[in-house]
Order: C-alpha cells, then sequence, then structure tokens
C-alpha cells in the first residue's frame, strides 16, 4: 500500500468517526413547527388539507402517550377522508405516538411545514435499553418523514434520520434545543 493511500484511508476513518458521534443539523425555523391543538387541525398543504388527530392515550401504568393520526380531507363534502398512512422501513403504521414513562419522555412528535410541504419529525432516544431509557440521558435520532401529497395513496414517507449532538432526557428538549432553531 502507498504511502498516498494510507493517508487517504486514515482520512476516510477521521471523516467517518467525525460524523457519525452526533450531526450538525441545519436547524429548522422554529416558526415552521406546526403547533397542534388537542383534538383535531387541519394543515393545509397546497390545494390539499391534512386533517391531524391528536389524541392522548391513558393506560393502567405510567405509560400513557399521543397518537398523531392524519387524514387527507376531500376538496368534496361526502366523498371519503383518506388515512394518511406512516411508510416504515419494515412496514406501514397507522399513526404516530409519543412513547413516555413516569420519568422522561422517550419519543416526541412535531410536524413542520417547509417551502409548502408537510413533515413529521419523530425524535426517538436511543442507544440505551430500559430502564436507564427512562432515567438518563441519550443521543436521539431525528426521523423525518415527508408527506407525499399522493391523492390515491397517502402517506408520510421517512426522508432521512439524524442524529443529536448532545445528550437529553427527555427527546422533545432535542427537537426545541437542536433540531427547531429561535
Amino acid at each position: 500500500m502507498t504511502i498516498a493511500t494510507k493517508i487517504f484511508a486514515l482520512l476516510f476513518v477521521a471523516l467517518c468517526m467525525s460524523t457519525a458521534s452526533g450531526v450538525n443539523l441545519d436547524a429548522v425555523p422554529a416558526k415552521a413547527e406546526v403547533q397542534l391543538a388537542e383534538g383535531s387541525s387541519d394543515i393545509s398543504v397546497g390545494d390539499k388539507t391534512v386533517r391531524v388527530i391528536r389524541a392522548h392515550v391513558g393506560t393502567s401504568n405510567a405509560h400513557s402517550y399521543e397518537t398523531f393520526t392524519g387524514f387527507l380531507l376531500p376538496r368534496h363534502s361526502g366523498n371519503p377522508w383518506l388515512h394518511v398512512m406512516v411508510d416504515e422501513p419494515d412496514g406501514i403504521l397507522s399513526d404516530f405516538r409519543t412513547v413516555e414513562s413516569a420519568d422522561s419522555t422517550v419519543q416526541a412528535i412535531a410536524i413542520y411545514r417547509d417551502h409548502n410541504r408537510l413533515f413529521v419529525v419523530q425524535a426517538t432516544k436511543g442507544g440505551i435499553g430500559a430502564p436507564d431509557l427512562y432515567v438518563k440521558k441519550a443521543r436521539v435520532n431525528f426521523s423525518i418523514y415527508q408527506f407525499n401529497e399522493d391523492i390515491d395513496m397517502p402517506r408520510f414517507k421517512r426522508q432521512k434520520t439524524l442524529e443529536s449532538a448532545s445528550t437529553y432526557l427527555n427527546a422533545g428538549d432535542a427537537l426545541a434545543n437542536e433540531f427547531f432553531s429561535k
């Protein structure tokens, strides 16, 4: 192996190591975030309207959560609403949801608009398992989904996943401190 090849290999490894531990996010402006009401919120996207139903699910333990279900509303009354499903690499989900514990928020959800496109960001603590997941700080993964605007098969499709630079007890704090700019 030549010296130039060794130098290139070392530089490549150093570059990979520097980006693996955290991402310098191009923060989304905080004003782009859609403030969702409890219950339903209508969000205009071009000539379409997505209704997001935000509902609280109580449980008999300390792990209550919220669901966020999207529907593409018809242009004319009397036509059916279309459920906006969530495309995941291992299947399709019916909605987004938070994950709560008595001690922290393990997964948080936010919705934002950018250039008349609709996005959902799912912030999830990672890298550690229960019970530490609930009581210790961890890096947060930001999975970003875009509404495809398809009137036949509306979907939120995952576009990319990023990782926070800092660690957080609550995933929602990572959204406020790193994902959305002030």
